[in-house]
């Protein structure tokens, strides 16, 4: 899993490129531990580059959606592939996670 961070006006933006599986997780929930440590509660994460995503890391997404909201912050999606959207309809989550096509979308209205 590569993982890069850059941040637009206080909010983190994560681009994601591989699988997130077990290892993937945990190397997701590092990066956005950090910056949930670091007071960051605004984050966005580009998947256009995840094809796969397992248990671990849905449970590491609704982990920090559920802290940031908390913190007057979000955890936004950017660019679901098809498998992991249809994913997230299957177990629910698309009620609880707000989707977006661009990066440029998601940062509208933080």
């Amino acid at each position: 899993m590569q993982i890069t961070k850059r941040e637009e006006n206080g909010i983190s933006i994560f681009v994601l490129d591989g699988r997130i599986d077990s290892i993937g997780a945990a190397e997701l929930d590092d990066a956005l531990q950090a910056a949930v440590s670091e007071g960051k509660h605004k984050m966005i994460l580009d998947m256009a580059d995840v094809k796969y995503m397992n248990s671990a890391g849905l449970r590491t997404l609704a982990d920090v959606l559920t802290h940031n909201r908390q913190n007057d912050g979000d955890l936004r999606l950017v660019a679901l592939s098809s498998k992991v959207e249809r994913v997230f309809k299957i177990i629910g989550f698309d009620k609880f996670f707000d989707t977006y096509e661009t990066v440029e979308a998601a940062l509208t209205g933080f």
